[in-house]
């Protein structure tokens, strides 16, 4: 609880504050209700679109992917979608001489984990998290048919009450429920109305097969039960459509954009944010996985938040995409140990679960790059 209390105050810091943004200045009602959100995603798409114009890519208007918020998308397509991450779990894993993982979806959760000192608080945390969900869109449409769009949560659509989301509401059409109601389940953050193993909808049945960090092993044989403990005081607090909205505006560059998206203390300027979106939206969800900083992608809602986190870093770029093409920070994580400065130039090999890349093929999600998607 201690911790909590004193993340409050930084969150309190932003109440009267009116977002600027390219010179613009916005009423505070209108930044707290989402308007402005749309209206910043709306310029950001028109912009995005307006390069494919004699584009000579192979991204046109015609056959660019338009990926969307959870509620937005048509029943049967959330439930096509929740059957492609399924399949994904009955697929064999790609990696070798590890015991636990099992699965396709596994392999995607040892990526991470091997990769997670790099690209957290470090100058590859946007770029990486971007080739990360779009290779796990291309494997659900290749490895199993999946055709729909790709998914994003919206956080702050839900931070009046998490456990009446589409997402989490446990019906056909959603992703899961929350978790059985356990006295006492989560030590770190209070609030969580969950804790126990996932109870109705899809993922009911799923096994977690490795993990937690902490273990002995972490790569070996864990089978459990999926676990969720959503906090509705979580997201309201750090996940918001004002903090969503206000991380955009108030980051004139990219490395107090990457801290006050994940409230990097660094930055005096994101000190406000707290736990900040990125940390709220995994723990809104919590949970096991979903809390376990190295295995949250072994949680299915991660991809959506991640999209959620993408979709922040889209609008971001597009508002000023002619100055927002850049990088900056160091290659590990709060730069512990300390190591040089990352490049645009620098090489990302993601096998084998996906490709080899450099950063500055990532920074276009409709240029001279393996993308082809917006957001809407």
């Amino acid at each position: 609880m201690g911790f909590l209390k004193k993340l409050v105050p930084f969150a309190l810091l932003g109440a009267s504050l009116q977002g600027v943004a390219l010179g613009a200045d916005y009423p505070q009602e209108d930044v707290d209700s989402g308007k402005v959100l749309q209206q910043l995603g709306k310029t950001a798409l028109d912009t995005a679109l307006a390069r494919l114009e004699g584009s000579t890519s192979g991204c046109t208007k015609e056959n660019v992917r338009v990926r969307k918020e959870w509620r937005n998308i048509p029943g049967p397509e959330r439930t096509a979608y929740a059957n492609a991450v399924q399949c994904l779990m009955e697929k064999p894993n790609v990696y070798e001489n590890v015991t636990g993982p099992r699965t396709m979806f596994d392999s995607f959760g040892v990526l991470h984990y091997k990769l997670t000192p790099y690209v957290h608080n470090s100058a590859y945390f946007l770029l990486f998290h971007r080739i990360y969900v779009w290779t796990f869109e291309e494997k659900l449409r290749t490895l199993c048919g999946y055709t729909g769009p790709m998914p994003y949560w919206e956080w702050g659509l839900d931070a009046g009450s998490v456990e009446n989301s589409p997402i989490f509401d446990g019906s056909e059409t959603s992703l899961g429920s929350n978790g059985e109601k356990v006295n006492g389940s989560n030590t770190f953050f209070p609030g969580g109305t969950g804790g126990g193993c996932v109870t109705k909808g899809p993922f009911v049945n799923y096994t977690v097969n490795f993990g937690p960090n902490t273990a002995a092993d972490p790569l070996a044989y864990n089978p459990r039960c999926l676990k969720r403990d959503l906090n509705t005081p979580i997201c309201s607090q750090w996940a918001s459509l004002r903090n969503t909205t206000e991380t955009i505006l108030e980051s004139p560059d990219i490395a107090l954009f990457q801290a006050n998206l994940q409230g990097d203390f660094r930055w005096p300027e994101a000190r406000k944010f707290g736990f900040a979106v990125h940390g709220g939206g995994h723990f809104a969800i919590a949970g096991d996985p979903g809390g376990d900083f190295y295995f949250s992608p072994l949680e299915p809602v991660f991809y959506l938040h991640h999209g959620q986190i993408d979709r922040m870093y889209f609008i971001w770029q597009n508002l000023d995409w002619a100055n927002r093409q850049t990088m900056a920070g160091t290659i590990t994580m709060m730069n512990m140990p300390a190591s040089r400065n990352g490049t645009l130039d620098d090489a990302l090999d993601i096998s084998p679960v996906g490709g080899n890349y450099t950063f500055r093929q990532l920074l276009d999600t409709v240029g001279d790059s393996p993308f082809c998607f917006v957001y809407e």
